[in-house]
């Protein structure tokens, strides 16, 4: 038999042994089948032919499509092996091809080891990478590919506007919820964020203090502000993962990869995250969709920008994937960002033009962008599930766009998704 179905074979009932709570519930309104697990092994119309390490979920293939040039780290390959890896096989592999182990992590729930491997100086990346990709040890092996922060153009008419004042109120700030951010560095001596409830982990450079950066700081401040800026919901406890590198303080742009952003989102699972925020858009990526796969499988909220491509764009990734929440930015008169993507994958709108945000050393500035939207889509999650623990991650898809304010086209559309936001109209939905 062939290694890699022995694998499955080894491991296969006990993922799907026991259908999951989250897998019963309802397929939620628009055109996506937007419920958690959607692509497991043993679900859907082809459930007899499990493909959970050949096809990923949310992925044909870890290679561009055709038209794609996805970015990539010039000397750096993620390699994954199975649960069931003898523990010095991929020393072997990476001998044999001249690569060098620097980091790895092992995937919860499926148990998948994921190593970062950089090639030798002088050596050619497609070279190396075809020929890693060919040895049969591993399950794939893939570029380590860059992701970006979704930073657009740079008052608080964004609470207003959502109705968040009363949501927050009534749902005690968020608190008892833990929110993860995956982002560059949080200034948590910042006037705005010293008082929140702010644990910091750097896992781009492991330090044991966390780099104050722009990006990362900014959607703290909308998630969790103290005041004067006051975040969505300020009570709740927020895990703040530096997996990105600042790269232009001044818009806040930041680069990551496919194997610092897989590690964030499993350092947030681990911290006892139940929400993920993803404000930064990168390229259908096989290691990262599992990723977010496990973290759904985790009965984790995982909410992501729709990206700032412009209407023509394809698809953004990882919000564009099965399960997630995918967000777009609107102004304080509803109008669409412009340079917002556009698509069917598209679930809710909220406030993302023009948004006052905490600066690292002080100060404040305005932003936009859907990453600044994902924020507040994020912080009315958290009030959900503060105000009802037990609200499923359909359910609470459900509640945020059934009751969301319907722009554009009558319905849901490719712009605006369900609409934009209504903190109110949420918790009012409630039991």
């Amino acid at each position: 038999m062939n290694a890699r179905w022995a694998i499955l074979a080894a491991i296969f009932p006990l993922l799907i042994g026991t259908e999951p709570c989250w897998a019963q519930a309802l397929t939620p309104p628009g055109p996506r089948g937007n419920i958690p697990g959607i692509n497991l092994p043993g679900q859907g119309p082809d459930a007899s032919v499990p493909d959970l390490f050949d096809t990923p979920p949310g992925a044909e293939s870890d290679r561009p499509k055709a038209g794609q040039e996805e970015e990539a780290m010039p000397n750096e390959l993620c390699v994954i092996f199975p649960p069931s890896v003898e523990p010095d096989a991929p020393a072997r592999f990476a001998a044999e091809l001249d690569l060098e182990m620097t980091r790895d992590f092992t995937m919860s729930g499926l148990g998948l080891r994921v190593y970062l491997m950089r090639i030798a100086e002088g050596a050619e990346l497609d070279k190396v990478y075809d020929a890693a990709s060919a040895d049969q040890r591993p399950l794939w092996v893939q570029k380590n590919f860059v992701y970006r922060t979704s930073v657009g153009d740079g008052q608080q008419y964004a609470l207003t506007q959502i109705h968040a004042e009363t949501a927050t109120a009534r749902a005690s700030g968020g608190a008892g919820i833990t929110i993860g951010l995956i982002d560059s560095g949080v200034d948590v001596t910042h006037e705005s964020l010293r008082d929140a409830r702010i644990t910091a982990i750097d896992v781009a450079d492991g330090d044991a203090t966390v780099d104050p950066e722009t990006h990362g700081t900014v959607i703290a401040s909308i998630l969790v502000g103290q005041g004067p800026l006051l975040g969505v919901a300020p009570k709740a406890n927020l895990v703040a993962i530096r997996a990105f590198r600042e790269v232009d303080a001044k818009v806040g742009a930041a680069e990551s990869s496919s194997f610092l952003l897989s590690l964030g989102i499993e350092t947030a699972v681990k911290n006892g995250a139940q929400l993920v925020n993803l404000s930064l858009t990168g390229p259908q990526d096989r290691l990262v969709s599992q990723m977010v796969n496990t973290a759904l499988m985790h009965k984790v909220v995982v909410i992501a920008a729709a990206g700032n491509e412009g209407p023509k764009a394809g698809p953004a990734y990882p919000a564009a994937q099965d399960g997630v929440i995918a967000v777009t930015a609107t102004d304080h008169k509803d109008q669409l960002y412009k340079r917002a993507n556009q698509g069917d994958y598209i679930s809710v709108a909220a406030p993302g033009v023009d948004i006052l945000g905490a600066r690292p050393g002080g100060t404040y500035d305005f932003f936009s962008g859907t990453s600044m939207a994902t924020g507040y889509v994020t912080g009315l999650a958290a009030l959900l599930m503060a105000s009802d623990n037990g609200l499923s991650v359909t359910q609470l898809r459900k509640i945020v766009e059934g009751t969301a304010v319907d722009l554009g086209a009558p319905a849901r559309d490719h712009v605006f998704g369900a609409g934009r936001i209504d903190a109110a109209s949420a918790i009012d939905q409630l039991p």
